[in-house]
């Protein structure tokens, strides 16, 4: 097995957003390699077609984007992490634009959840494209190095176990492992929304940060909140294409299998703009009610020039499957879209070890608690990946770890490698996971997943390392933690949804926090939610005095 060995200030894995708003505050300050899994850059990024959301229009300001954020999170927001995300938005939507993102002239989006219009677009409704490509242009002409087809194989950790030092790499194109040694190492590789066999996410998006991170003695948060969102489009493809909830913000209308208005028939009277998981959940029921597999999104009433206009993504994908969705609805159903937990950060992205940071979907900062609040991805990655390139350049060595939480009981052990019982691939894995831990969830289902994922076995080592066996073991671990805490949470809260817990439970307001433990043991902790209002983290934020020092019609 061959390896080469190389040093370097800071090693940065993923493409997307986050990882090229850390490797771009650090151009001309430190030595940046940045790697990327698949063949072109971008990672998630490049498929979002949400905007991105910013306090920038009349009458709107950044307590009222924080306030939404909260209220979206569930009770399990971090408040000052949102106090401080949303004070930097309007900045990081003005630093974007200087660095080649041309965002649309006109009227800012509302979408679900928001109690102003304040997203902005690009291109439409191909905001992720225009922004990754931007970020990318930027990147070269600054000449920061980009690798990619590089999948991270783990994170090597200093014999001591305290520290993280670098990266072993598979190099694809020489089918070599690389170890990467690096003063500082950050996670930016995206989420796990390749665990469910109906999703959004690329084919990347196989948690192999969160379950590098677990490997390597970092703790992870929140695991058993993953966003489904309303409107994957079931036109025969895998990742399902997304029909962006803008359109609803627009004027598209939810239909259930009938043609009935979803708002109209669905027990808890679910709105078309309400957030993603009371949109799922309505939907989910009069599924289920129906015996159907999907519901319908109307867009006809938008016309043919605005749908082209304003959402030409969404119409190239209709047509390109034999639909015309300014005269026909299109099927849809709720599909994994975002994973909300992850390495457990800080608001500058410091995990709980040190010489490690995450940021991006592979992190939990916290900012989106039980539910991700809608267009705040995008900001998230732009906003903490600046501030976590700013902390790289005020720390020369090491970066710092956050404080880390009490471990409090151990769940179960994990297993690399099992000889014997059924085999688990890909296909399985995710098939188990769409039965047991989708939208609607409850104690039999979730122990039932949680006994078929530690009872399989997986392909043993042999003396060739192949990514596509260590891409399933990644997946394994991190299903293993979802379904863990999933059934541990006996609640209904959020995007996680228990049909025997059907409300919230005030004992319940704790992040749960996931460790894998010498011996492979997961174990757990709980992490209370300070019960601070957004109007007391406002009070402790320079982030916001400084953002509310300035008019909003200069912002």
């Amino acid at each position: 097995m061959n390896a080469h060995h190389e040093l370097i200030d800071v090693l940065i894995i993923g493409s997307g957003i986050a990882g090229l708003s850390v490797a771009l505050e650090l151009a001309g300050e430190r030595d940046v390699v940045v790697l990327a899994k698949e063949p072109r850059p971008g990672g998630s990024t490049a498929l979002a077609q949400g905007g991105i959301a910013a306090a920038i229009g009349p009458g709107d300001d950044a307590v009222a984007h924080a306030s939404d954020t909260v209220a979206a999170a569930a009770g399990l927001g971090d408040r000052e992490v949102a106090v401080e995300v949303t004070a930097e938005a309007a900045r990081a939507v003005e630093r974007l634009a200087n660095l080649g993102v041309n965002f649309d002239v006109g009227a800012l989006a509302k979408e679900g959840g928001h109690s102003a219009a304040r997203v902005v677009h690009a291109r439409g409704d191909a905001t992720g494209a225009e922004v990754s490509q931007a970020l990318w242009r930027a990147a070269e002409q600054r000449r920061i190095p980009l690798m990619m087809g590089c999948f991270l194989a783990d994170l090597l950790v200093a014999p001591d176990g305290e520290r993280v030092v670098g990266a072993l790499i598979w190099d694809s194109k020489t089918g070599v492992l690389r170890t990467l040694r690096a003063k500082n190492t950050v996670l930016a590789t995206g989420g796990y929304g390749q665990l469910w066999a109906s999703t959004t996410s690329s084919a990347a998006g196989t948690g192999d940060g969160v379950a590098a991170a677990l490997r390597a003695g970092a703790q992870v948060a929140d695991l058993e909140f993953v966003q489904f969102h309303p409107t994957g489009m079931l036109l025969g493809h895998d990742p399902r294409p997304l029909a962006s909830e803008a359109l609803r913000g627009a004027g598209a209308r939810l239909r259930d299998a009938n043609g009935e208005y979803l708002n109209r028939v669905t027990s808890n009277g679910v709105g078309d703009l309400a957030p993603r998981d009371v949109v799922s959940r309505g939907m989910a029921r009069r599924m289920a009610e129906l015996g159907a597999d999907h519901c319908y999104l109307d867009a006809t009433a938008l016309g043919k020039e605005q749908l082209q206009a304003r959402f030409p993504t969404f119409v190239g994908a209709c047509r390109a499957s034999g639909l015309d969705p300014s005269l026909q609805w299109v099927p849809v159903s709720p599909t994994a879209h975002y994973t909300m937990g992850g390495a457990l950060t800080d608001a500058d992205g410091r995990t709980t070890i040190e010489g490690l940071m995450a940021v991006g979907e592979v992190a939990s900062s916290g900012l989106h608690g039980a539910n991700r609040l809608a267009s705040n991805s995008l900001l998230e990655g732009a906003v903490i990946g600046r501030r976590a390139g700013a902390a790289l350049v005020e720390e020369d060595g090491p970066v710092a770890p956050r404080s880390s939480v009490p471990i409090k009981e151990i769940l179960a052990f994990q297993e690399r490698h099992r000889a014997g019982g059924e085999p688990l691939d890909r296909r399985c894995l995710r098939a188990a996971m769409e039965a047991g831990a989708g939208v609607m969830r409850d104690e039999e289902m979730l122990a039932a997943l949680e006994s078929r994922l530690r009872s399989s076995s997986l392909t043993s080592p042999d003396p060739a390392y192949r990514p596509e066996v260590a891409e399933v073991a990644n997946m394994r671990l991190v299903a293993q933690g979802v379904a863990a805490l999933a059934l541990r949470r006996q609640e209904s809260r959020g995007a996680h949804w228990r049909s025997d817990y059907p409300e919230p439970r005030r004992q319940w307001l704790r992040r749960q926090v996931l460790q894998l433990l010498p011996g492979n043991e997961l174990a757990v902790g709980d992490l209370p939610v300070e019960a601070v209002g957004v109007a007391q983290a406002l009070g402790a934020s320079p982030a916001y005095a400084a953002q509310a020092a300035t008019p909003a019609q200069a912002r």
